[in-house]
């Protein structure tokens, strides 16, 4: 049997947010993992590789200084750099592709669209999606180096800016009126809100990497205790352990982005009133 369309646009509670999030990921998954995977997957599974590379290095060089050594083995710059961009280069497929998906979720409904639509608008906005994205760093940088607060307060409506700009399109200066209007009278909430699903998808997604610290921490006790020496070869358990840690933290960062979702949609019906007006349409075409 068919589950009915969720409906985006719909004012919500704290609790509602959350429902209707699990509720759209149970209904939407299978679609949902193969627009991830098939538009995400090399930059993530890249990501997961450079991040597990480094980690061994770095670990390697650690388990040296254990030992006596200097740690001269630590990560070569190239290694840091590369790391660093396919990591950033993952986060912003996932953070584009799931305003996208919900995009074509609002124009078409549900099972109206193909991973294809899904994609070429996130091309359509992939030039904004990056430089949104930097400036949106730059300024949440500017108010670290001023203060945490202004940080703090920042992160709220600069987490909607690529929804406002993939699902409403707007330029660039109503892009950012537009997220700090939608958290106007509503940011204690909406802090709230992304506090608490940041903190969930943080703890799940150190469930994944629970094979990688067990193998680590068996390898720094044989080398502490002079039973193993710290060598410059690859653990291939540590590093394949680390790669599936990485693609499952990858993998489970969507959830965060569909829970700011559906507080936007719950912002933004709560702002705009669509849902009224759309039905003070229809009586007055039916007149």
């Amino acid at each position: 049997m068919n589950k009915p369309e969720i409906e985006l646009k719909k004012e919500r509670d704290f609790s509602d947010v959350f429902n209707a999030s699990f509720a759209f990921i149970t209904q939407e998954l299978k679609k949902l993992f193969q627009v991830i995977t098939l538009y995400a997957g090399v930059p993530i599974i890249i990501a997961a590789i450079m991040s597990a590379y480094y980690a061994q290095d770095t670990f390697t060089s650690v388990l040296k200084v254990v030992q006596g050594g200097t740690g001269s083995n630590a990560p070569s710059a190239w290694l840091v750099f590369l790391t660093i961009i396919f990591g950033m280069l993952a986060q912003l497929f996932i953070s584009g592709l799931v305003p996208a998906y919900f995009g074509e979720y609002e124009e078409k409904g549900k099972g109206n669209f193909s991973s294809l639509d899904v994609w070429n608008r996130f091309v359509r906005h992939f030039g904004a999606i990056i430089g949104y994205s930097i400036v949106a760093g730059v300024i949440m940088i500017f108010g670290v180096i001023l203060l945490v607060i202004p940080a703090i307060y920042l992160w709220v409506p600069l987490s909607f800016i690529l929804y406002v700009k993939i699902i409403e399109d707007k330029g660039f200066g109503e892009t950012f009126s537009r997220c700090f209007q939608l958290i106007r009278n509503n940011w204690w909430i909406t802090f709230g809100i992304l506090l608490l699903s940041y903190l969930i998808i943080s703890i799940v997604g150190t469930l994944f990497s629970i094979p990688a610290m067990i193998i680590a921490g068996v390898e720094g006790f044989l080398v502490g205790s002079g039973q193993q020496e710290a060598v410059n070869s690859d653990s291939l358990a540590f590093i394949i352990t680390t790669i599936v840690g990485g693609l499952g933290q990858y993998l489970i960062y969507p959830v965060w982005n569909i829970i700011v979702g559906f507080q936007y949609y719950n912002l933004r019906e709560q702002k705009d009133r669509e849902t009224l007006m759309d039905k003070v349409s229809a009586i007055n075409e039916d007149a």
